[in-house]
Parts: C-alpha cells; sequence; structure tokens
C-alpha cells in the first residue's frame, strides 16, 4: 500500500496535508493542480486513506494511514462507501446531471462507515460551467463531513468562485535526479538512457514513467537516430522520403522535434569542450563526437535555430511535410 513516504516529490503539498490530518484541520475542498503524471491521483488516494482510517493518529507513524484497519483495506480495493470517485460517460466533458447524481445530492446522505465522506473528482477541468456552479452551491454550505478534492490538470479552468472556496496545492516538477534514481531502482532503466527520459519528462515522473514503458516512443528515438546518423550522405529523394515518414508522426510531433533538438545540443556542447557526463544522448558518444567535428559553430546554431523555427510553423499549420524537408535539407 502506497503512503506519503513513498511519493517521489510533492514535499510542500504532502507537509500540507499531513499537518491538517494531524490538527484535524480539514478542508471542505482541495484542489491538486498539475498536468497528467504529477502524481495527482496517487497523493489524492493516500490523503483519502489517511483521513479515513481507523486507527488513532497517536498509534500511527506521523498521520499515515496503517494499512491494516477494516477501511484501509476497503480504500484499497476500491470498495470503500465513503470514498467516492466521480465518473463520466463523455471522454472530454463532465457534465451538470454526473456532478448532481453523484455529489450533490449524495452529499446530503450521511457517511455510512467513516466520520467523513470524500469525493474525488478526476479531470475536473472537464467540467461544464453548469457542472461548476452545481458544485459550488455544495461548497458553499457543505455539510461538517463532506470533503471534495478536484483533480484538474489546470485549475484555470475552474471557475474562480470555486478555486476560492478551495484549498489550492500545485503539484511541483520532480527533481531530475529523483526522476533517474526513480528509474534506474523501480524500472532498471540503464543510467545512460535515463538521461533521455529525464529531458523529455520535464520533472513529470509519471511522463518519465510512462516513455520507459512505451514502444511508440523507442521506435520513435531508433527513427531518428538513423536519420541523425545518415543525414550527411543521403540524397535529395531520400531526404524528400524522410521528410514524408516525419510527418505521418503527427501525435509524436514534439518528440521528434525535441529529439532533434536535444542532439544537436549535445554535438554543439561536445564542440564547445564539455565532458560526457554533460551529454544527454551517452550512448551516442561516437557519433555525437563524429558530428562535433564537421559541423561548424555557426552551422549548429543555425540548425537549432531552424529546429525551433519548423516547430512554430507547424504550430500555425504550415505544411509538416515541406517544413521537415527543408529542415532536412539544412541539417544535412
Amino acid at each position: 500500500m502506497t503512503k506519503f513516504r513513498d511519493i517521489i516529490g510533492q514535499e510542500m503539498a504532502i507537509r500540507h496535508l499531513k499537518g491538517a490530518i494531524g490538527s484535524g484541520k480539514v478542508a471542505h475542498a482541495y484542489i491538486f493542480d498539475g498536468e497528467k503524471g504529477m502524481g495527482k491521483k496517487t497523493l489524492s488516494s493516500v490523503f483519502v486513506k489517511a483521513l479515513q482510517c481507523e486507527e488513532p493518529l497517536e498509534n500511527r507513524e506521523n498521520t499515515e494511514p496503517c494499512g491494516k484497519c477494516h477501511s484501509c483495506i476497503m480504500a484499497d480495493s476500491g470498495s470503500h462507501p465513503d470514498i467516492i470517485t466521480v465518473t463520466h460517460e463523455k471522454p472530454n466533458s463532465i457534465g451538470v446531471d454526473e456532478i448532481r447524481e453523484q455529489v450533490v445530492n449524495d452529499v446530503m446522505i450521511r457517511p455510512y462507515s467513516s466520520g467523513r465522506k470524500v469525493y474525488i473528482i478526476p479531470d475536473a477541468h472537464l467540467m461544464t460551467v453548469q457542472a461548476q456552479n452545481s458544485l459550488l452551491k455544495t461548497l458553499e454550505e457543505p455539510p461538517g463531513y463532506a470533503v471534495i478534492i478536484l483533480l484538474p490538470d489546470n485549475k484555470d479552468m475552474l471557475l474562480p468562485t470555486l478555486i476560492s472556496r478551495s484549498v489550492c496545492l500545485p503539484m511541483r516538477a520532480v527533481k531530475n535526479e529523483e526522476i533517474a534514481k526513480f528509474l534506474m531502482e523501480k524500472k532498471g532503466i540503464p543510467a545512460y538512457e535515463t538521461e533521455t527520459l529525464v529531458s523529455f519528462a520535464q520533472g513529470n515522473l509519471g511522463k518519465a514513467e510512462l516513455l520507459s514503458e512505451s514502444e511508440d516512443f523507442k521506435e520513435l528515438w531508433d527513427e531518428v537516430r538513423h536519420l541523425l546518423t545518415g543525414i550527411r550522405k543521403m540524397s535529395d529523394v531520400e531526404v524528400s522520403a524522410a521528410a514524408s515518414k516525419a510527418q505521418q508522426r503527427k501525435d509524436q510531433k514534439e518528440d521528434y522535434l525535441s529529439f532533434l533538438l536535444l542532439w544537436f545540443r549535445d554535438v554543439l556542447f561536445l564542440k564547445s569542450g564539455g565532458e560526457e557526463e554533460g551529454v544527454i544522448f551517452k550512448g551516442e558518444m561516437r557519433e555525437l563526437t563524429e558530428a562535433s567535428g564537421y559541423y561548424s559553430f555557426e552551422r549548429l546554431n543555425d540548425i537549432i535555430e531552424a529546429i525551433k523555427e519548423a516547430d512554430s510553423k507547424m504550430e500555425s499549420n504550415v505544411n509538416p511535410e515541406y517544413t521537415y524537408e527543408l529542415l532536412f535539407m539544412k541539417m544535412r
């Protein structure tokens, strides 16, 4: 069973929640704000278990859930009657009827077996304005036993009045070294591969874990690596074919361009006299060293700017295949 101490990062939010449990001053509404993969669901599940734990606080280790009582066992199995996770049928919307049925009307029924009744709303940013207004009425005069936890990917998509009635806990970026340690120790990822995953994760532990398990991500890197190591010898026809292949990866455009950008930054870093430990693609040192020998400083800076420009053009709906082809020609 996951406990507060098992959560990587989010020290500020954890400190606040443990303090609320220890003092008994638990708010009626919380917003755990952060993009997918930042640990909102994990943190909320531990917080809720700790809230509902039947073991007296004085017998628990630093407000952690005991993991052994009937309440903790039910919470872990997803069968706790006083922990309600709101669901929705439409993938991109949480409607007013769903909030009314699962929260507003249900909250008037007292807890079945606990002192509190807790509602968790994943993807809270998907609530319609009507749904949020319906929830707002409950938050204006909540029953003393009710705790509502909102898990939006972006709290700015919630009504200001809803935010003002909630305790907002932002999910912070996890330190790179902590993500790397997790990938190596828990996922068995070689150290030289973690550098790439950490760079792409940008402080998002969940994203790093997802990428480490993604075959699509590995296939994308193989394709980009083939391009980067063979670009100098490609004919015009081969460059056009590579551009055509690249534009087919519309859903991975950001990762594709990030691979290119990080690669050429590594090349520039080595050319400037940087040591291997500062390189992201440590598994490609031979190719990077060769590239640092045949690209000039001016050319490397031009390519890096061209990659950024290509990203901007595609965001503005310029033909992606044509944009890739121009970029690859410059790289060649």
